[in-house]
């Protein structure tokens, strides 16, 4: 019997975030097909599903501006892959591509294919960063090998393209596997809640998120969830804007399963900066509900299947009236567009037709087929 081919897949910072959620989404999706490795920065929570692998911390891959940090990722990395001998090396995070690129030119370390989690510069990112994150881009590409890019949307790959020439590009949207859909679970009654699936970070913007909830009227409370939305300093942020209707605010913090806190909303709420394409969406189209955001990477493609989605816009007043207008909508049939909008989601997203996607990819990559 021949053996599996050996994956290794490259991650970033141990927080919990999409990029972790997406390789555990790969893990499930490849398990009986090879040999996993998942090589990280030190686990926050991020990849506790990895406990069951070969997990390999490597120091200052989470991503730094720090040059010391960069030669200690760079040297731990090569360390780990050097004892792997992997057949495919699959990197995800945007520290873990260029480090990955120069790695990899050390020879005999497996075929590089990269994953692009949103343009790394550009709209929505900070001018010095974006000029920082461009050069390094551009400086790793110019060193590498020829290897596979991957991308969430069409949109990321033709802007990326002009860059990537000579280099093979495919196509691979995100996916959810929350499981146990019910449609037809009690409305609660009372206040309407959005819930915010995030992280305090200048991406997620969520002072925006506090602007936008001052502008509803009363009858919302906002829930947020993830990575330091339990803070001292984040609650001060929301008081000096909402005053005292922040009692309508919950900041729960970090949390290990979304399911509870999509099952008590009334609608997601993202006002990110920039994104590739957002897993908290497809969560939410998976359990049924209505998504409102900022126009972001990724959106086109949900709002056009999406039933119940709208675009938070520079007129607040306006997207206060569209979230109060669509989870009234929402309200009057709860069952019917929650069914909707998980069918949508089905169509599209479901982990049955993305395992396929994945596994016919990783099959062309390893036999080197366009």
């Amino acid at each position: 019997m021949a053996s599996l081919p050996k994956l290794v897949l490259v991650g970033g910072d141990g927080g919990r975030s999409g990029v972790p959620r997406h390789i555990e989404h790969l893990c499930h999706a490849l398990a009986e097909r090879a040999e996993i490795s998942v090589l990280s920065d030190k686990d926050r929570g991020g990849y506790a599903f990895a406990n069951s692998l070969r997990h390999v911390v490597v120091p200052g891959l989470a991503t730094s501006l720090n040059p010391v940090s960069a030669i200690r990722a760079h040297t731990g990395l090569l360390a780990a892959l050097s004892e792997i001998r992997p057949d495919l090396v699959w990197a995800h995070a945007r520290m873990s591509l260029p480090l990955c690129r120069w790695a990899l030119r050390s020879g005999n370390l497996g075929h590089l294919m990269v994953t692009y989690h949103g343009l790394p510069f550009g709209p929505g990112h900070s001018p010095l960063k974006s000029s920082i994150s461009k050069a390094i881009e551009a400086a790793s590409l110019m060193v590498s090998d020829r290897h596979d890019a991957v991308f969430l949307t069409s949109e990321d790959r033709t802007a990326m393209e002009p860059s990537l020439r000579g280099h093979r590009l495919h196509l691979l949207p995100n996916s959810s596997r929350l499981g146990g859909f019910n449609a037809g679970r009690p409305m609660k009654a009372g206040d309407r809640t959005l819930v915010m699936l995030t992280r305090d970070s200048s991406q997620k913007n969520l002072d925006l998120a506090a602007r936008v909830f001052r502008a509803l009227p009363d009858g919302f409370k906002l829930s947020l969830y993830g990575m330091g939305t339990e803070s001292d300093a984040l609650k001060r942020r929301f008081s000096d804007v909402l005053g005292g209707a922040i009692h309508r605010v919950m900041f729960h913090g970090d949390t290990a399963d979304v399911r509870p806190a999509l099952a008590s909303a009334d609608g997601l709420l993202v006002t990110s900066r920039y994104e590739g394409l957002s897993i908290s969406m497809i969560e939410a189209m998976e359990a049924g509900l209505p998504i409102f955001s900022t126009p972001v990477g990724g959106t086109k493609m949900i709002q056009q299947i999406h039933p119940l989605f709208g675009t938070i816009t520079d007129d607040l007043s306006e997207t206060a009236r569209t979230i109060d207008r669509m989870t009234a909508t929402f309200h009057q049939s709860p069952e019917i567009w929650r069914e909707k909008i998980h069918a949508a989601w089905r169509g599209t997203f479901s982990p049955e037709l993305w395992t396929k996607k994945v596994r016919d990819l990783v099959d062309d990559v390893l036999n080197g087929r366009p």
